[in-house]
């Protein structure tokens, strides 16, 4: 029995791996923030994807629209939290670690928050409301670039798939993420609230910095912070 318990401690440990490649982690991240504000900047000159916004606003209707609007309101900043915390302390519950309910957390929050500071720099405006059949309402103010809403789903199939990678199911983040993803992506955009290439931009953005964040938390902040004791029990176990 103790040994079970014992492998079901090791199997949710993944996310608490030492980075084998932190340069190459570091370099992707820088690679792809570049590569997200510089296409934040010029589709915020150019608005190109405005007619493919419109078109994709045509699907709201039904079903789906009901649909995607409750998505936007079940993932904004306050409930993303608190779903966030709900699962880290599920991850506590099973993994019997703390540590490693807390890293999961901080892997979320620190992929998926830094958007909101690409969204002040570049201050791309929300689409034109009066072009949509389906307009939002209450009209959203803030910065349309990139999806907020997208970038913290994938940021959290990112840290299911660290967790779970050294068990069976590690498969099972990668496909749930990109189906969220896609129904995030879509919904967010049939709101009328982002362009396509705003969720594009998030998307780019947690799967270049994903792997830099993790690095920081485990390799840099974590291993010098946990304690000792804390340390040996997981290596041991």
């Amino acid at each position: 029995m103790t040994e079970l318990r014992r492998t079901r401690t090791r199997a949710l440990t993944g996310i608490d791996h030492p980075t084998r490649r932190p340069l190459v982690a570091v370099l992707l991240a820088v690679i792809g923030a570049i590569v997200v504000v510089a296409l934040g900047f010029v589709m915020k000159s150019s608005q190109a994807d405005q007619g493919l916004a419109v078109a994709v606003n045509n699907l709201h209707t039904g079903a789906w629209g009901v649909f995607a609007s409750a998505v936007y309101q079940a993932i904004n900043p306050i409930p993303a939290v608190v779903i966030t915390v709900v699962i880290a302390l599920i991850v506590w519950m099973a993994s019997r670690s703390l540590r490693t309910a807390i890293l999961f957390g901080l892997t979320v929050a620190l992929t998926w928050l830094p958007v909101a500071a690409i969204k002040i720099l570049v201050d791309r405006p929300r689409p034109d409301a009066t072009l949509f059949t389906y307009p939002f309402s209450p009209l959203q103010t803030d910065g349309s670039f990139p999806s907020g809403h997208t970038a913290y789903v994938v940021a959290l199939a990112f840290a299911f798939w660290f967790l779970l990678r050294d068990t069976r199911y590690a498969w099972l983040p990668i496909v749930l993420g990109v189906l969220g993803t896609v129904v995030v992506g879509l919904a967010v955009v049939s709101d009328g609230l982002h362009f396509p290439t705003d969720v594009l931009g998030s998307i780019i953005w947690s799967l270049a910095t994903a792997a830099a964040v993790r690095w920081i938390i485990v390799d840099l902040i974590a291993a010098r912070v946990a304690p000792k004791r804390e340390r040996s029990r997981q290596t041991i176990s």
